[in-house]
């Protein structure tokens, strides 16, 4: 009897249960780059609205690109500020002053609302320090799509956002 080169079945479903193993410990880490933005902006809000509640006030702007209403949405937060004496009395024409004042400076999210394809309605939305927030309509659209694609999100004063196109 000759015998047949080859493998069996058993050295088979081995080598599959290998790379079973190894894709399910790898998908997680590769498909954390390739979120959708309902997950990123749900991120996002979450963070603010726990900065909020630890005491620092956030707001997100709309930084449009070249001629678009749409864009990047930016993060600040209130901060107090130093400020020299001289030219803080001089602006307020008074001799004694207070040597701070409130001014909005960007924050960097852990996770950030990455791209070009936000829209935010009202112009700004602010998240208060009772955990509150502004309502607004939000929407994500890939560059290049047609405007019926886009994703349409909610937020309500509670800092709850939902997807409008699921409803």
């Amino acid at each position: 009897m000759r015998r047949r080169s080859g493998f069996t079945l058993m050295e088979i479903m081995i080598v599959f249960a290998i790379v079973g193993m190894i894709a399910a410990i790898a998908l997680p880490r590769i498909s954390f780059y390739f979120e959708p933005p309902s997950a990123l902006l749900q991120r996002s809000i979450e963070e603010a609205r726990n900065l909020a509640l630890n005491g620092v006030s956030i707001k997100f702007t709309l930084k449009p690109t070249r001629d678009s209403r749409r864009g990047e949405i930016l993060a600040e937060a209130l901060i107090q500020q130093e400020v020299e004496r001289d030219s803080l009395s001089a602006f307020l024409g008074t001799a004694d002053s207070n040597a701070s004042v409130l001014v909005w400076k960007p924050v960097q999210l852990k996770y950030p609302m990455a791209g070009d394809g936000w829209s935010i309605e009202p112009d700004v939305i602010y998240f208060y320090t009772d955990g509150s927030c502004t309502p607004a309509k939000i929407s994500w659209l890939d560059i290049g799509a047609a405007n019926s694609r886009a994703q349409n999100f909610l937020l309500t004063v509670t800092g709850y956002c939902f997807d409008v196109n699921e409803i």
